[in-house]
């Protein structure tokens, strides 16, 4: 059975996640369609029924993701029922989206992705589909902040993600972590306007003993659509492969990123 959606890991020259592996683009893949239809309504009832369960979310977010064995849920859209993130083919050809999100098998967004954390949401597989906003990505002496960027209106723009409890590890999520150890732990960046005022917040949490392996939640403003804010996760998703990718392994025989969690409670 197809995996809801996998996230790989960087490529050691940087060139970035991939929902699949690319074919050139005379390679037919249109006979696949019918069987990876199957494939996806049949990861996607697993993430619904015993496959994902539900995770427990703080009350203050008002949107709110997960991710574990290389799942992407939606637990907590502002304004419609929960959806899954899963590949968007099977195979991907070059200059297919990489994600698409989609509920009771009906693609609501898709998502390109740049390679450097950046990635393009628009409302279906096609790059002539109607285009729901960008997330650009850019470094603070190696911290990533996110520029989030409506397809009408003023792009906002996070702080840097700053570790939140003490506990070891960077004092922010950086590109300078000596370990996989040091990514661990819960973070939190400022959404601010153009004038620098915060008009919300985005939060992750890293670690084998909360509810899930990667959570992430956010306070929008109303300008951030759920599918823009599912394009945010995806590219912060990136930068945390792309740091632990990076980083040593202190576990010998775990060669991947952390994609489980076992809850103390």
């Amino acid at each position: 059975m197809m995996k809801v959606a996998e996230v790989d890991r960087l490529d050691g020259d940087g060139s970035g996640s991939r929902a699949g592996p690319v074919r050139p683009a005379s390679t037919p893949f249109r006979p696949m369609n019918a069987i990876v239809t199957v494939l996806i309504s049949l990861s996607l009832a697993v993430a619904y029924g015993c496959g994902a369960r539900a995770i427990p979310l703080q009350s203050d977010a008002s949107f709110g993701m997960h991710q574990e064995n290389r799942t992407f849920v939606v637990d907590r859209p502002r304004s419609s029922p929960p959806a899954a993130v899963t590949a968007a083919e099977w195979f991907r050809t070059p200059g297919a989206p990489a994600w698409a999100l989609r509920r009771n098998g009906e693609t609501l967004a898709a998502y390109w992705i740049d390679g450097n954390a950046g990635t393009t949401a628009r409302a279906g597989p096609s790059p002539g589909d109607r285009p729901l906003g960008d997330i650009r990505p850019s470094w603070d002496d190696n911290a990533i902040r996110l520029q989030i960027v409506p397809p009408d209106g003023q792009p906002i723009k996070s702080d840097v993600f700053a570790r939140v409890e003490d506990g070891g590890g960077t004092s922010v999520l950086t590109r300078d972590a000596q370990t996989i150890l040091d990514v661990r732990g819960r973070y939190r960046a400022a959404l601010r306007d153009a004038t620098g005022a915060e008009v919300g917040w985005l939060r992750l949490r890293v670690g084998p003993y909360e509810p899930a392996a990667r959570i992430y939640e956010a306070q929008l403003p109303a300008s951030v659509s759920d599918d823009l804010a599912t394009a945010a996760v995806l590219s912060l998703a990136s930068e945390i492969d792309w740091i632990e990718g990076h980083s040593q392994n202190v576990y010998q025989k775990d060669r991947g990123p952390l994609i489980q969690s076992i809850p103390l409670h």
